[in-house]
C-alpha cells in the first residue's frame, strides 16, 4: 500500500532545485571531473560551438555485395563508389584506422548521420559530453546547415558514454582520450596485434548495425 510521506510537503520543483545544487556542487568539488565545454560546470553550459572541430565523422548507408542495406561509419573524405553506383564514405570496421588521437588530448567530434535512423552511438574509453545538434542538407562533399544549433536535452547534460545522433543533423561532442592507470609491463603489453596501438572502437549500440558495419577502431597513440 502506498501512503502519503514527509517528503510530499516539498513540491517537486523544489527537490529539483536541491538536485541541481548537489549535481553542481559534484562537479566543482572534484568528486566527478570537470567538463570541458563548460568550465566543468554543468548548470552553466557554454553554448553554442563556433570553432574548429578535430574531426569532422559521417553515419552512412550502403550495401554489401548481396545488396543488403548495411550501415557504415566514415570520414568526410569519400571512400569511392559503393556497388550501386553511389559516392560512398563509409568504412567497415577492418579498414584501416582513421581515428587516432594522441593520448590525453581533448577533441572535438562533428558526426552527420546521413542515414534515415537514429544511432545510439556508444564510445569505448572515453565518456563525452554532448555540445549541440544542427540539422544540415547535403553530404560530406557539399553541404551547409540548415537551421541555428540546438541545445542538448536536459537528461544530456553532463558525461555520456552513448550519444543519441538524429538523421539529418551534425551532432557535436568533446572528450579527453585518457588511457586506464595500469601497471608499467600491463601498458607496454597492451597493444592491439591488428594496429600496433592501444586499440578501443566507438560503434552503434543496435545490434544489427553494429555487426554489419556501424563500428570503427579508435586507436590511441
Amino acid at each position: 500500500m502506498v501512503t502519503s510521506g514527509s517528503g510530499d510537503a516539498i513540491s517537486t520543483p523544489a527537490w529539483l532545485a536541491q538536485l541541481n545544487v548537489q549535481l553542481r556542487t559534484n562537479f566543482l568539488t572534484a568528486n566527478q571531473p570537470g567538463l570541458l565545454f563548460n568550465t566543468g560546470d554543468p548548470s552553466l553550459p557554454a553554448f553554442p560551438f563556433t570553432g574548429v572541430p578535430q574531426r569532422t565523422l559521417s553515419l552512412n548507408e550502403d550495401f554489401d555485395e548481396f545488396g543488403r542495406l548495411i550501415q557504415t561509419m566514415g570520414t568526410f573524405n569519400q571512400n569511392g563508389i559503393n556497388n550501386q553506383g553511389l559516392p560512398t564514405w563509409g568504412r567497415p570496421y577492418l579498414a584501416s584506422s582513421t581515428e587516432n588521437p594522441k593520448a590525453g588530448e581533448v577533441e572535438v567530434w562533428q558526426i552527420m548521420n546521413l542515414t534515415g535512423d537514429t544511432h545510439p552511438i556508444h564510445f569505448h574509453l572515453v565518456n563525452v559530453q554532448l555540445i549541440q545538434r544542427q540539422a544540415f542538407v547535403g553530404d560530406p562533399c557539399n553541404w551547409s546547415y540548415a537551421g541555428e544549433p540546438i541545445r542538448p536535452d536536459a537528461n544530456e547534460i553532463g558525461w555520456k558514454d552513448t550519444v543519441r545522433m538524429n538523421p539529418g543533423e551534425i551532432t557535436t561532442e568533446i572528450m579527453q582520450f585518457n588511457l586506464p592507470s595500469l601497471p608499467t609491463t600491463a601498458m607496454r603489453n597492451a597493444v592491439s596485434p591488428r594496429t600496433g596501438g592501444k586499440e578501443y572502437v566507438w560503434h552503434c549500440h543496435i545490434l544489427e548495425h553494429e555487426e554489419h558495419d556501424m563500428m570503427r577502431p579508435l586507436v590511441i597513440d
